[in-house]
């Protein structure tokens, strides 16, 4: 599908944009689903299976719902402050999933994320283009959908370790909200960074603290 000057402009300053550096970050009191903020500093996310870890920050003015995520399978759930009382909300989300086995690959994974979207959505349509990740993360691509009967837009941006997939939703209700809201989406992946296949250090460091604070 042909993609449009504007797209295109988008789609390199998010490919700009997500740049994954390694750093370390005191976790003294960041827990599963749970964000910790020092003050002027934006919260920090943790977002781990058995098999991967990986933090992201919350957008400025946007809040993580952790009630509502943990109801629909996830640890994070962001949308604006403004946004609180309406109905139907635009959304940012990310999430990790384990490979059940280690030769299934993202193609095998987006694959099956397709056949559920033209299943709920048979008239939609679509933009792809790949992304660059670094720090770990591998065979970046980027969905855009259109032509969806409930929202205007969503868009998916999947990345994949050597044992995990990971996965960055942003879906936008109305075409105002898209404007307004994808440079968040963009600023989001920036602050992404994936901290290895193994989270057990860390579950290990927070069940010490835990011992020590009891």
């Amino acid at each position: 599908m042909k993609q449009s000057a504007r797209y295109e402009r988008t789609m390199m300053n998010l490919t700009r944009n997500i740049i994954c550096i390694l750093s370390i970050i005191s976790t003294t009191s960041l827990i599963k689903g749970q964000a910790v903020a020092q003050p002027n500093q934006p919260e920090i996310n943790v977002v781990y299976g058995e098999k991967h870890i990986f933090t992201v920050e919350t957008p400025d003015g946007w809040v993580n719902d952790k009630e509502f995520a943990q109801k629909i399978g996830l640890v994070c759930f962001f949308y604006a402050k403004t946004d609180s009382q309406v109905k139907q909300k635009s959304y940012i989300y990310a999430n990790g999933i384990d490979k059940a086995v280690p030769e299934e690959t993202l193609d095998d994974f987006i694959e099956g994320d397709l056949r559920e979207f033209r299943e709920k959505y048979p008239d939609l349509t679509y933009e792809q283009i790949d992304v660059t990740f670094t720090g770990g993360v591998k065979g970046g691509i980027l969905y855009s959908f259109s032509n969806l009967y409930d929202r205007f837009k969503e868009e998916v941006l999947y990345g994949e370790t050597d044992s995990s997939i990971l996965v960055f939703s942003f879906s936008a209700t109305t075409e105002e909200d898209y404007t307004k809201y994808q440079p968040v989406f963009d600023a989001f992946i920036k602050s992404f960074n994936y901290r290895g296949n193994n989270p057990q250090p860390f579950l290990d460091y927070m069940e010490n603290m835990n011992q020590k604070q009891n």
